[in-house]
Formats: C-alpha cells, sequence, structure tokens
C-alpha cells in the first residue's frame, strides 16, 4: 500500500491487493495523511487499479471503513455454506468526507466488492474503467482418471442484488480511450506530480474536487448517486 497528498487537503492511497493487514494499514495511511493535513483531509482517491483481490474479509474490511452501516457483499451458492452476507459496522475513517475509487479491467474480486458497495451506497464516486468482472467462487473436483472438474459454488452479489461475475462494475465516470498504466509514485524533490504524470488520477482528482465542492454547497448531505431502493 502506497499513498502521498496530491495536493493540499486531498489524500491518495493505492490498494494493490489485500489480505489480513490491509485495513489496519488504510487506517495507518489515512492517519498520516490526517497528520500531513493539518487544515483537514477534504476527500481522498482510493486507487484500486490492476488490484486482482485477495481475502475476501479484507476486501469487506474496507469497504467498512468508509460505511456506517448497510449490506457490504451477499453470495448465493450450492451449499448453506455458500450463502452468506456481509454488513458494514458503524465507524467512518474519513467521517463522510467525499471519497473517489479508481478501477480499470484489472480491478477484480475483492476490489469489485469494495467498488461495488461504496457505489451502490453513494458513498463514492468510481471514476475508470469497467472492472474485470470476477465475482465467483471455483472448487476443482480430481476426478478417477486424473482429469477434474471445475465447478462454481457461489457467486458475490453487490448490495443492490448485481452479480459482479462476467459483467464487472461501469465507473460513474468512465475514462474514454485506452487505459493507461497507473503512474509510479515518486517522492523525491522536484518529482512531477502524480496527477501530472498519470491520466487516471488527473480525472479522479477533477472528479474529487467537484464532490467537495457539492459537499460544501450542500453541507447537509453529500451526493447520492443511483443509491439502491
Amino acid at each position: 500500500m502506497t499513498w502521498q497528498t496530491l495536493e493540499p487537503g486531498y489524500g491518495y492511497v493505492r490498494i494493490t491487493s489485500f489480505t489480513e493487514t490491509t485495513s489496519n494499514e488504510l487506517s495507518h495511511a489515512i492517519s498520516l495523511l490526517k497528520r500531513d493535513n493539518p487544515s483537514g483531509l477534504s476527500g481522498l482517491v482510493l486507487d484500486l487499479r490492476n488490484n486482482p483481490g485477495g481475502v475476501l474479509e479484507a476486501g469487506v474490511a474496507v469497504a467498512d471503513d468508509f460505511l456506517e452501516s448497510g449490506v457490504i457483499v451477499t453470495a448465493d451458492g450450492r451449499t448453506p455454506e455458500a450463502r452468506f452476507e456481509m454488513d458494514a459496522t458503524p465507524g467512518d475513517l474519513l467521517n463522510g468526507a467525499p471519497l473517489v475509487v479508481l478501477v480499470n479491467k484489472g480491478s477484480a474480486s475483492a476490489s469489485e466488492i469494495v467498488a461495488g458497495a461504496l457505489k451502490d451506497h453513494g458513498r463514492a464516486l468510481l471514476v475508470g474503467h469497467r472492472t474485470y468482472g470476477k465475482g465467483s467462487v471455483q472448487t476443482v473436483i480430481p476426478l478417477a482418471h486424473g482429469g477434474a472438474l471445475k465447478l462454481t459454488t457461489s457467486r458475490y452479489f453487490t448490495p443492490s442484488g448485481a452479480s459482479i461475475q462476467g459483467k464487472g462494475i461501469v465507473p460513474d465516470v468512465l475514462e474514454s480511450g485506452a487505459e493507461v498504466p497507473p503512474a509510479e509514485l515518486l517522492t523525491g524533490r522536484g518529482s512531477a506530480p502524480l496527477s501530472a504524470r498519470d491520466p487516471g488520477v488527473r480525472t479522479a482528482l477533477r472528479s474529487l474536487r467537484g464532490e467537495v465542492a457539492h459537499a460544501r454547497a450542500s453541507p447537509a448531505a453529500l451526493t447520492v448517486r443511483n443509491v439502491f431502493p
């Protein structure tokens, strides 16, 4: 995980995979961003591009870090163990500050669960390209003569009930043209700003500024976008 301040008041965190420690690392990163922005953290860009997923519970924990309540993900499968629902608990690391999530075709599995939950609850604006579309659990069953049978035993659904599998998630702000790989984070003196070197981050930051301006104009509530019934 890497993070930096894009400009005063605007933070950036990139998560490249989900492990058991990701949620704690995210909390630490945001604490440091708040320390480095003493006037306050107005908003955050969460970059999940080229993040193939990882531990399901870690993805759920990251979504929970920005949600106060509600369903994060449900699963429907062949057995009782494969059918479950995971919900958010009170507490938001940003205290409701605007959030933009950056995704692309390399964002899969747990990344899509995070993006789908935050999008469906209207908590974040999604920016980038359609995600990969991996929302299933497959089990390999060995056969007697050395072969194997691969069965889909469970599928994941976003809070609105949408299936991720084979469809992916379409961002609210869909970037046109070919995808550009995420730029390397540079911290040396004289390094060009990340937003100047990475078109996706530039679009995300521009969108985040708009979200912040809207929130300041309407302090009673953040923008609500296509929140499921």
